[in-house]
């Protein structure tokens, strides 16, 4: 675990994953000034995240930026970012075969996406060094993947785009962290149990299920079958945590 830190970028999605990363870096790290930073690059899911997002920067007292990568999601050939195609429901047991996790990638992967995140993000950092002598360092929530992890979801890609950041950047120093990089999901979520993360406000489907309103709130709507439901609803249980986030299934 990281234990120190300046100001920080943080890149969020809205998932479990990067929502605990800016609670823990909130809250652990405590940074001189914290940054949220969200990209449009044309998810089915946008309206979800965003307002996921939106009440987790409100609860931090934290500001948050939109991008727009709609570019992105253009030249993408994964479901996320084309509504018009199905997606399957996944077995819980093929969750953890590693054949089947290889043939699932391609349906999830968006062309260099995780690095595109870090690089606005460092560009952000960067910005804030040369016009206000300020140094951000760059957070993203990737954790460990099992069985098969995607590549730019490792140590060995956040190796990598720390020694790119030193020859992109003018300075160098920066640095591009992910704190959750050796976690399985289930520790991810003990985590933010512990930080206080609002799980209603994290959203994690694939597809997106409109919203719903419990408790007097308004929440979005979890599919519950696709591979990233099934691996939230496991995850908690493993955790011993209670979801309260809204499923259709």
């Amino acid at each position: 675990m990281i234990r120190m830190s300046r100001s920080a970028v943080n890149m969020i999605s809205g998932g479990v994953d990067s929502v605990t990363t800016t609670y823990y870096v909130k809250k652990v790290l405590r940074p001189k000034k914290q940054l949220l930073i969200f990209c449009d690059y044309k998810q089915r899911t946008y309206a979800y995240e965003e307002f996921c997002i939106k009440k987790v920067s409100r609860e931090l007292r934290t500001p948050l930026k939109i991008i727009d990568l709609k570019w992105l999601g253009h030249i993408s050939t994964s479901l996320l970012t084309h509504p018009e195609k199905e997606i399957p429901e996944t077995k819980e047991d093929d969750l953890w075969d590693p054949a089947k996790a290889r043939q699932r990638i391609l349906r999830w992967w968006d062309p260099c996406r995780n690095a595109i995140l870090l690089l606005v993000g460092l560009a952000h950092a960067e910005s804030f060094y040369i016009s206000k002598n300020e140094r951000f360092d760059v957070y993203i929530g990737i954790r460990r993947e099992t069985p098969v992890a995607m590549k730019d979801n490792t140590p060995e890609f956040l190796e990598e785009i720390n020694r790119l950041a030193e020859q992109a950047t003018h300075h160098g120093g920066y640095k591009l962290l992910a704190p959750l990089i050796t976690y399985d999901k289930d520790r991810v979520v003990k985590l933010g149990e512990e930080l206080g993360v609002p799980w209603e406000y994290t959203y994690s489907c694939y597809s997106g299920h409109g919203f719903r309103t419990m408790d007097g709130k308004k929440l979005p709507v979890h599919c519950g079958i696709c591979s990233n439901c099934k691996r939230r609803k496991m995850a908690f249980k493993e955790a011993g945590v209670k979801d309260p986030s809204a499923y259709a299934n």
